[in-house]
């Protein structure tokens, strides 16, 4: 069973990885921590991980992703009430 406990351990450490490599070639290194925890949440990575991942804490992330969907930042788009205007 050494293999099913290996795969335990080190799967998530190269989940995490990949993401990290994924969020350089993106180039959102210079883009602000919402554009880059965005990011990282669409490639499925819990607040935790993301949070862990850019020095930052999971409440902090949560209240920048939530404050991110209220403008209607994803993909350019303003929501409806912002078209409205």
């Amino acid at each position: 069973m050494a293999t099913s406990d290996s795969f335990e351990i080190w799967a998530p450490v190269i989940g995490r990885s990949l993401a990290l490599i994924a969020l350089h070639m993106a180039e959102l290194d210079d883009k602000s921590i919402s554009d880059r925890a965005a990011f990282l949440q669409t490639l499925g990575l819990s607040r935790e991980d993301i949070a862990g991942m850019l020095g930052s804490s999971p409440a902090s992330i949560a209240e920048l992703l939530r404050q991110r969907n209220k403008r209607g930042d994803q993909n350019g788009q303003a929501t409806k009430k912002e078209r409205a205007k």
